[in-house]
């Protein structure tokens, strides 16, 4: 018998933003699918914009990565990044227990799948389109933020700010593009998109 999925569900249940007073609170299983939406949207930008064949990225693959990019944290919970990354010691503390989650993830799987899904959960960091998976999390984190902000909570100006100019200094006009493109329609209503 394999737990694999049965904890996977749990993602569902790990709330995001646990420092914060949220308007609407979201999970890592929401978090997760917006994440895989936008790093596929990311990774066919980028394709578009390319002209050599070798400079093309796997889309499908970012996907898969970014449907696994948190999972390990149904054992660790969401940390808060103000937590994370309070000191060295403690973003390579957290580095360790990341990995030990991991691994465990891992093992819940049957013995002769676990290679097929360790750089899914594992590796995904060493990926070549790990860049786009990781602009696309911090792009719905960046989303988050607008909303909270544009529903009046004060408490996200600062997370928005931050990731703002984390995702403005990104080597990747992929992500300038989205912010232009489809960022702004996170401020409007289903009325207001349909008739535009």
């Amino acid at each position: 018998m394999s737990h694999f999925f049965a904890i996977l569900a749990r993602m569902r249940f790990i709330r995001r933003w646990s420092l914060m007073r949220n308007t609407i609170e979201e999970n890592i299983q929401e978090h997760t699918l917006q994440t895989a939406m936008i790093a596929y949207h990311l990774c066919l930008l980028h394709n578009q914009r390319v002209t050599a064949a070798e400079d093309q990225v796997d889309a499908g693959r970012a996907v898969l990565l970014a449907m696994y990019h948190d999972a390990s944290e149904v054992y660790t919970g969401d940390m808060p990044t103000p937590v994370k990354y309070f000191s060295p010691v403690m973003r390579k503390t957290y580095g360790e227990v990341e990995k030990l989650a991991q691994k465990r993830l891992l093992e819940t799987l049957p013995v002769s799948l676990q290679a097929a899904y360790e750089p899914l959960l594992c590796q995904a960091e060493e990926d070549p389109v790990w860049p786009y998976v990781k602009a696309a999390d911090m792009l719905s984190a960046y989303l988050k933020c607008l909303q909270e902000k544009y529903a009046g909570n004060r408490e996200f100006d600062e997370a928005y700010d931050t990731i703002g100019a984390n995702l403005r200094a990104l080597p990747l006009p992929e992500v300038t593009q989205f912010l232009e493109d489809y960022a702004p329609s996170f401020l409007l209503s289903v009325d207001k998109m349909n008739t535009l």
